[in-house]
């Protein structure tokens, strides 16, 4: 550094300036429209009790109860990921239905953003806008019907992608302006997995698997490619071909050490009085219900991307799903190119010539592929296919699809090609091996493919943004069950049990002044009991006197089991579907002997 002038390190430093301010500009911009259309979408779906439930946890943490001690989650307890967003806003806003749309606004938000950044990588230029819009316009405008609620409405694993994609940017953005790896970013990947698996069990699927097979891949390419140059086969020689790899090793050590780590982390969750998780839903799968399940699987596929042209109905819809299946079709390529480039290495073709402290080729585009991959075989392998809101279980495909998308492809669009040993993303290109070994650059800038693909991205693009508007300007829903809580009010009734859909759904609405228990009739000899899902069941003993038992047809809570607990209701009233058991005394008592 000492033999570089001052001047040219300021010219540096303001060049670097120059680009970086559009960039914080129109990435500030674009998060404020995105965020106030996906705050419109998000509220045309109906918030019931899963993001009540979670709205309920941030509100009982905000008040002191920071492990959620008496709190059953679901199978997910996005402790870590998302109920911390939830956190924020419920302090700003208070308890209230919103926070789930504003909570979903914010996420999709996010991802839109990060898997642009993710897409872009260390490109610069006309490339790196490329890439950026590309993988921005695939996921830019989620389909305002039926997969909404997938996308927009509760969290289920959609903002999972979140972290994963926080996690790329970090491999991407540590690396020196060198290309030097820095010794604290498999810390920091490690601690950064076993801090999400905590909240998400998936990032285990789509995050920890995906970096160590990426990771442990290029280490045995990086080791085995050595040979000619250190063929001794002694336990030295076998030392220096991997150290070599280092970087790759300790970073599939990272990713290894993450499990474990989280799992001790919910250990001391538990051991702390913290809150307990219910048994997962899903199972391993008969191979018959898997073959039967993959119309309902490739279905999902397409709801996930707004490109469910089956499941939607009136012809602004059908023809909105049909724009949209350019985007799952340029994800389906992508995913096939990176693909290839994963393995191409280890099939003998193409070869690189040249190793440094990395194999050739991109490391996030390694994970990004095997991330989908291991998420799309878990869906099938596990998840029983009931219906197209499946999908919740590969959100993250999503955000990770449409990252690969703008990485892989982005420069291609362009028909450029980085020579031999220059960066592209944050790695080593090879050389071309169209072009017989040789670095392709210096092709002529406006080239068939440039001429021809640039226009139809700027035409997909506006055919996104004028579907986003479309969707931005559907109907606000209101709350599900927003009425039964009006009718609650009235009647000056303030405590008591109902069935899951309804019970934190309707705490919430009321903003705490009703605050209602989810029940079960599976207690003992079949009465009522706590349910152990997404509920504090330890509420009893912080609640007020409990006068009432709602009853839904659509729920398996017996009247009998109500009965049997508490005894012949004194009134019993009517609203829509909903019976509305009303006792004379105060029912808390009677439900913490049956729940014991």
């Amino acid at each position: 550094m000492s033999g570089v002038k001052p001047e040219r390190l300021a010219a540096a430093a303001a060049g670097r300036g120059t680009w970086r301010a559009p960039w914080v500009v129109g990435t500030a911009a674009s998060a404020a429209v995105l965020m106030f259309c996906y705050l419109r979408i998000a509220g045309a779906t109906q918030v019931n009790s899963d993001g009540a439930g979670m709205t309920w946890q941030a509100w009982d943490m905000l008040h002191g109860n920071v492990l959620l001690h008496g709190w059953w989650a679901t199978d997910v307890s996005f402790y870590t990921t998302e109920l911390p967003e939830y956190l924020v806003v419920t302090a700003a806003a208070g308890l209230r239905p919103e926070v789930v749309h504003i909570c979903s606004a914010l996420t999709y938000t996010m991802l839109v953003l990060l898997a642009a950044f993710v897409a872009r990588g260390r490109a610069r230029g006309a490339e790196g806008v490329v890439r950026a819009l590309l993988a921005a316009g695939v996921i830019l405008a989620p389909q305002p019907t039926g997969p909404t609620l997938v996308l927009l409405g509760n969290p289920d694993h959609v903002g999972t992608g979140v972290p994963v994609l926080v996690l790329l940017l970090l491999l991407d953005w540590a690396q020196g302006r060198q290309g030097r790896a820095r010794w604290w970013v498999p810390v920091a990947a490690g601690a950064l997995l076993a801090w999400s698996i905590i909240g998400d069990p998936l990032i285990e699927v789509v995050g920890a698997l995906p970096l160590f097979l990426a990771c442990a891949l290029r280490a045995s390419w990086i080791a085995w490619s050595r040979r000619a140059a250190d063929p001794g086969s002694g336990a030295a020689a076998r030392r220096r071909r991997w150290s070599a790899a280092r970087y790759e090793l300790s970073l599939a050590a990272a990713a290894v050490a993450a499990v474990p780590v989280a799992a001790a982390g919910n250990w001391l969750i538990r051991e702390l009085g913290g809150f307990s998780m219910a048994d997962p839903w899903y199972h391993l799968q008969s191979l018959h219900r898997i073959v039967r399940g993959l119309p309902v699987a490739a279905e999902s596929v397409l709801a996930l991307f707004g490109a469910d042209y089956k499941g939607v109905s009136g012809a602004g819809n059908v023809a909105f799903a049909l724009v949209h299946l350019i985007g799952a079709a340029v994800v389906l390529a992508a995913a096939a190119v990176a693909g290839w480039g994963l393995v191409r290495p280890f099939a003998g073709l193409a070869l690189p010539r040249r190793f440094g402290a990395a194999a050739s080729g991109d490391l996030v585009a390694d994970i990004l592929v095997i991330a989908i991959a291991a998420n799309f075989a878990a869906f099938l392998v596990e998840v029983p296919m009931t219906n197209v809101y499946s999908a919740h279980e590969i959100g993250p495909v999503l955000a990770l699809g449409a990252a690969l998308a703008g990485r892989t492809l982005g420069g291609r669009i362009l028909a450029r090609r980085a020579p031999a040993g220059q960066a592209t993303g944050g790695a080593t290109a090879p050389a071309d091996p169209m072009a017989g070994g040789q670095p392709s650059a210096g092709r002529p800038a406006r080239s068939l493919a440039r001429r021809a693909v640039l226009p139809a991205l700027a035409v997909m693009l506006a055919c996104y943004a004028v579907t986003l508007g479309i969707a931005a300007a559907n109907r606000q829903a209101p709350p599900r069950n927003v009425g039964l809580a009006a009718w609650l009010t009235r009647h000056h009734l303030t405590s008591g049990f109902a069935p899951y859909w309804e019970a934190s759904s309707i705490t919430v609405d009321s903003g705490g002044a009703i605050t209602v228990l989810s029940v079960t009739d599976t207690g003992r000899h079949g009465r009522l009991a706590p349910q152990h899902w997404l509920t504090d069941v330890q509420l009893t003993a912080k609640m007020r006197p409990a006068s009432f038992v709602i009853l839904s047809p659509a729920e398996k809570v017996r009247r009998s089991a109500v009965t049997a607990t508490f005894g012949k209701p004194a009134h019993s009233y009517r609203y829509g579907p909903y019976t509305i058991l009303l006792w004379q005394r105060n029912l808390v008592p009677l439900m913490e002997k049956s729940g014991t």
